[in-house]
C-alpha cells in the first residue's frame, strides 16, 4: 500500500509572521553551532522569504539573540579559528571565510594577528603530516608541488617557503 505523500504547506505570500517563530528558529540554529550575526540572517532570510516586514522582524529577531549572549560574533570567529587550526588551514584561508560568513573585519583582523604568529608552525605541521619531512624536496617539480599543497591550505607565500627546513 502506497502512503498518500504530504506536500509542504507554504504560506501565502506577503503573510505575517510572528517574531517568536523566527527567534524560536535561530534559537535552534544557534543550539547546534556558532554562528555568526550575518550567516544567521542570512539563514533566515531564507527559511522566512515569504514573510512580509522580514528584515524588521529579523532585525529585532537577531537583536534579541545578541541580547540573550546566544549569538556573538566575537565567539564564532574564535571557535571557527579553533577549527581551522584542528585542521591546518592557513591565515588567508580563514580571512577570506570569515569575509564571508562574518563581515566584521575589526574582530577578524584582530583574531587573525594572534592567528598568523601560529600559522607558520600549522605549514610545517601540515607538511610534515602530508608528506613526511619538512626537507626541501631537490627536484623542482615535486618542491611546486608541495608549494601548491601549502598555499591551497591558505598560507601565504613567505609561509609556504619558510615551512620548509634549509639544508
Amino acid at each position: 500500500m502506497r502512503w498518500p505523500i504530504k506536500q509542504p504547506s507554504q504560506p501565502a505570500q506577503g503573510t505575517d509572521c510572528r517574531l517568536q517563530q523566527i527567534v524560536a528558529r535561530a534559537q535552534g540554529l544557534l543550539a547546534r553551532r556558532e554562528h555568526a550575526r550575518k550567516e544567521l540572517a542570512q539563514k533566515l532570510q531564507q527559511k522566512f522569504s515569504h514573510c512580509a516586514q522580514l528584515e524588521t522582524l529579523l532585525s529585532q529577531a537577531l537583536d534579541y539573540c545578541e541580547s540573550q549572549n546566544w549569538l556573538s560574533d566575537q565567539r564564532y570567529v574564535e571557535s571557527y579559528l579553533r577549527m581551522a587550526q584542528a585542521k591546518g588551514q592557513g591565515e588567508l584561508k580563514c580571512r577570506q571565510a570569515l569575509l564571508q560568513s562574518c563581515g566584521r573585519i575589526d574582530l577578524i583582523d584582530e583574531a587573525l594577528r594572534d592567528y598568523a604568529v601560529q600559522s607558520q608552525s600549522l605549514a610545517k605541521q601540515a607538511l610534515a603530516k602530508k608528506f613526511g619531512d619538512t626537507r626541501r624536496p631537490a627536484e623542482r617539480k615535486e618542491f611546486a608541488r608541495r608549494l601548491r599543497f601549502l598555499q591551497s591550505r591558505g598560507f601565504s607565500v613567505s609561509q609556504c617557503y619558510q615551512a620548509f627546513d634549509a639544508e
